[in-house]
């Protein structure tokens, strides 16, 4: 309204609605109009919205679909969820022929798809859409003024001529108009198909720049486990050099024992082989004596003890003896 010198009575009065409920939207502190008379207001302040070329709500839902499955949104129940909507109003909404929500309704659809810079308001017509109707104009007033200078530089013109001189200027004015409407047109696809473009170009950056934060997340956090790995398998060679050195310790106390287990293993041996010697000579003695009766050992051992009672005998009498002398 500001761009197009609009005041809210001008505005109110210039629209097909009635001008007391156009005024009553502008002093209500949260209006919620049908998305129609948004845009009826819109076309007569010269505006709407970015990438939708007609201020119409059936324009309007259509370029919502475009931006709902540019989102990646797999089905209206998912966009009826975040943007809390009525899943069946959604669908009406998306079917009918002349669809026509509250504006409420509406925003809550914007930015359930994020799409807030898809809608913004624009003028109808950009710069060089508008100096195209401005050359045109220009143009066509030139060539009126030509056709009417010309018919009155020549004198004594009938009526026949005058009028086929009008009907060929009127032919030359529409056919110039015809292709200032051509040009006109086709400025406005394209601005509409790069103000699309722009706008899906907006949305894949603010994509890739979530990606590119979410990845930055990830690196940050791989780069602390790395760190922390690093960490653990420091602690893991000190631990292991220590364990080295324990086990070299124990390789050695073993070493050590072995060998004292080989000294024990001999000497073992050693008794072992006694034993046997004494057991054998032990049986040899047996079996001599179980053939000669007494073995001279036996004799032997009888002279020793015969000869230790002698000698324990002569002890006891002499220290008898020694006693009666005192």
């Amino acid at each position: 309204m500001r761009q197009a010198k609009l005041s809210q009575e001008e505005l109110a009065e210039r629209s097909k609605h009635s001008a007391p409920h156009v005024l009553a939207l502008f002093k209500d502190p949260d209006p919620n109009p049908t998305l129609e008379l948004f845009l009826d207001l819109m076309q007569v302040a010269g505006a709407r919205f970015h990438g939708v070329a007609l201020n119409q709500p059936i324009e309007v839902i259509k370029r919502l679909k475009e931006v709902m499955a540019r989102e990646n949104f797999s089905s209206l129940s998912a966009l009826a969820k975040v943007a809390e909507v009525n899943r069946s109003q959604l669908s009406t909404m998306w079917n009918q022929k002349e669809p026509n929500p509250m504006l409420a309704t509406f925003d809550r659809l914007v930015v359930a798809l994020g799409a807030e810079q898809d809608f913004a308001l624009v003028r109808i017509h950009d710069a060089e859409v508008a100096a195209a109707l401005a050359a045109g104009a220009a143009e066509v007033k030139t060539v009126k003024r030509a056709v009417k200078s010309h018919l009155y530089s020549v004198p004594n013109v009938s009526a026949e001529e005058t009028e086929r001189a009008e009907a060929e200027a009127r032919k030359a004015v529409k056919a110039k108009i015809d292709e200032l409407t051509a040009k006109v047109t086709e400025l406005y696809k394209k601005n509409l198909a790069l103000e699309k473009l722009r706008d899906d170009q907006a949305a894949e950056i603010v994509r890739l720049q979530g990606s590119n934060a979410t990845l930055e997340r990830l690196r940050a956090e791989d780069a602390a486990e790395i760190a922390r790995l690093k960490k653990e398998n420091r602690q893991l060679e000190q631990r292991h050099a220590a364990d080295k050195v324990e086990n070299s310790r124990i390789q050695q106390q073993n070493h050590e024992l072995a060998a004292e287990a080989n000294v024990a293993h001999q000497r073992n041996r050693e008794l072992e082989i006694r034993h046997h010697q004494d057991a054998a000579a032990l049986e040899r003695l047996k079996k001599e004596k179980a053939k000669d009766g007494e073995s001279w050992v036996w004799k032997a051992l009888a002279g020793v003890a015969g000869l230790a009672a002698g000698v324990a005998g002569t002890v006891l009498y002499r220290r008898h003896h020694d006693d009666d002398d005192q």
